[in-house]
């Protein structure tokens, strides 16, 4: 997939499993990935999953101008879907919001609470390993 959106031959390759139709770990280290549209990949082998760590104040950095927004809704705990005079609501409705923007942001807070209703449930020595206490 990395060579197809390169547009070039880049990595390694090899054939896919008969067995169960997956592809076989080539790359053996890590390595982020300009592609020629400003776009980035992370090749990490091996590596099944990324998940979110202490991203709870990345969320706001990462998002300032929403949370500079909801600021100005009407109530404190507005979750900028349906209540009325959402100031969110309207920046998209008036184009000042992109849509799309305003979707990443929902997205990363389900992934959020996904994350730390995992670690709710976790043993303490897991919790201590990722950094959570």
């Amino acid at each position: 997939m990395t060579n197809y959106l390169l547009g070039e031959e880049k990595q390694l390759t090899q054939e896919i499993h008969e067995g169960d139709g997956r592809g076989k770990h080539t790359t053996t280290y890590r390595e982020l990935i300009s592609l020629p549209n400003g776009g980035l990949i992370i090749d990490t082998p091996g590596m099944r999953e990324l998940q979110l760590w202490e991203a709870d104040s990345g969320l706001s950095e990462s998002f300032k101008d929403i949370e500079e927004l909801a600021k100005q809704c009407q109530f404190r705990n507005c979750s900028h879907h349906n209540e009325p005079n959402c100031a969110v609501k309207a920046a998209v409705q008036s184009g000042d919001l992109d849509e799309k923007r305003l979707q990443s942001y929902f997205k990363l807070q389900r992934e959020l609470a996904y994350r730390n209703e995992k670690m709710i449930s976790l043993p303490k020595w897991k919790k201590n390993i990722s950094g959570k206490k």
